[in-house]
Formats: structure tokens, sequence, C-alpha cells
């Protein structure tokens, strides 16, 4: 039985695809004319279709005024509706055209995604050409299931206990600079005379990577006077690292990659502490090529080693 009413009914079988599609196009840009070019048609098919669904409606759907156009709040729910069924259809479409095509999708943190996974996705791709990954870089959990993902790779906030799974790796921790600067440190006091590059946690979430526990590691009295520059985002303090801006905490695996490269080089080398653990979790929806790239990320990890 259909769940929709008469009235819908009617109204949908009033309504084409293609008019549709013109409508969602010309409420995203909000114009006509921007419609008209990303669909290759005439800026006056655009207008027709918004009137043919307009006059099924018998609403108005947009406000033509001297500054443009705006959606009326008719307007607003059809586009809402509009987006959503037409970006599921394209997504299923997608998927019946490369039935021969595996396609997973990945979170994990934005510092994890930018430093160590994107710059390697390459190798997987070689390995592995007919798995397609899509990489969805956030820092809040998400359900696996709900959000569609297959694979999730994170950091353990709590200590690992004896009967949970064996982590994917241990975080090393260590002080990073431009080669140029750590030859200019040969003991933790010449720290002092050196820009701090922070990473700002508002939170209090990773306390591991708190300057004021190396201070204390390091035995050293951090004075108000020494510079620092603070940044949201972990890939910047080692991009501002590598620009010879200061001295930064590395965080292993994320800046193995510019150690190597010698971009970076790892400052008092006999100071290095264990931080979090990473983790791996899948989704309990089986889908094929989970298993193929969890082995690979498992294999590349397993090669990282300080240099």
């Amino acid at each position: 039985m259909s769940i929709l009413s008469r009235a819908s009914t009617n109204a949908l079988r009033a309504m084409s695809l293609e008019a549709l599609r013109g409508f969602e196009s010309a409420a995203r840009h909000l114009s006509f004319t921007a419609a008209a070019e990303e669909l290759c048609i005439t800026q006056s098919a655009v207008s027709k279709q918004v009137k043919s669904l307009e006059d099924v409606l018998g609403e108005p759907l947009f406000l033509r005024g001297g500054k443009g156009l705006s959606l009326t709040p008719e307007g607003r729910q059809l586009y809402e509706a509009a987006r959503l069924a037409i970006g599921q259809l394209g997504a299923a479409i997608d998927r019946l055209l490369a039935v021969d095509r595996i396609s997973i999708t990945v979170t994990t943190t934005p510092s994890f995604a930018d430093l160590w996974l994107v710059p390697k996705l390459a190798r997987f791709q070689a390995a592995e050409p007919g798995i397609d990954v899509r990489i969805d870089a956030s820092e809040p959990m998400v359900n696996l299931e709900r959000d569609g993902i297959d694979l999730a790779i994170r950091l353990n906030t709590q200590a690992v206990g004896p009967d949970d799974p064996r982590p994917l790796l241990q975080e090393r921790l260590m002080l990073v600079a431009a080669p140029a600067l750590a030859a200019r440190i040969a003991e933790p006091r010449q720290i002092l005379d050196t820009p701090l590059l922070v990473f700002h946690d508002p939170g209090a979430r990773f306390d591991w990577m708190s300057w004021t526990q190396w201070y204390q590691r390091l035995g050293l009295m951090r004075s108000s006077k020494q510079p620092c520059l603070y940044f949201s985002q972990y890939a910047h303090v080692l991009n501002a690292a590598a620009q010879q801006a200061g001295i930064a905490i590395g965080r292993t695996p994320m800046v193995l990659p510019m150690l190597k490269s010698g971009q970076l080089q790892v400052v008092l080398p006999e100071h290095v502490a264990d931080g979090l653990t990473y983790r791996i979790v899948t989704s309990s929806v089986a889908r094929p090529g989970v298993d193929r790239f969890r082995a690979w990320l498992e294999t590349e990890l397993a090669g990282e080693v300080i240099g």
C-alpha cells in the first residue's frame, strides 16, 4: 500500500524529475542563470521548470526582488526534500553503474588523515585498484552503522585493559624542530630561548600534548615571557615547525613523514614518551573491501619506525 496521500501522488505525477533538478539547482545557487549553466540549459528553461512546480503546488517557491532570488517558506521545504532525494538517487545510480567496484568509507581524526593516511592512499590504490575509499576526517565520534561508515581509526582515551583488543599502534611523543633550529638545542634549558608551537586544546582533551607536562618532564620552569604560537589544527603545528617558527611536540605516526623527508628533526632524542594508543573499529555491517583495507593499514603502520 502506498504511504502517499492521493493529493501528493497526483502532484508527484505532475512533476518531472528535470523540473525538480532545475528547481534544486536554482535554489542552491539562488540564481536561474547559474542553474542554467550548471545544467547546460537556458535560463528560460529553468524558469519554466520552476513555474511548472509552482503551478502544481499552487504556491510561489521564490521571491523575486531587486536584490535577487530568495526562497519562500514553501520553497525552503521543497528544496530540502529535493536536495536529499536527488542526492540519494544519484548515490544509488552510482552504485548500480559501478557494480564491479567496491567502495568503503573510513573516518579518522583530521591530523591522522592530513599527515599520515591521505599521503599514503596512492599506495593502497595501487595495491587495490578495485576499491574506492572515502575519507571522513572529523573529531567527533560517529555511529558507524547509522552514518554509513565502514571503519574508524580513533585514539583510545581510556587505558587498554588486558581483555581489550590489541591496539593498532602505540603513539610516541618527542620534541621536533626544523634541522637548523634543532642543531642549536643540545640540552633542555636551551628550549627556554625557543618559541613554542602549541596545539591549542581549550577542552583539555589532549593533556599528554601539554607543554606544561613536557616542562615538568625536562625539569624546566616555564616563563611567561617565552613566545608561543597557538594552532587549532595539529597539522599546522608541524608545518610551522618545518618553517623554523619554533619547537613542537611531535606525535607518531603523524610526524614520521616529515622526519623521513628531513623537514623536521628530533630534538633531545633521549626524551621520548608514550602517548595514547590507536584502535580500529569496524561496522557491524560487513562490506567487501574493509578487511583488505584494514590489513593494508596494519601492514603500513607496522613498517613505521622513528628514523
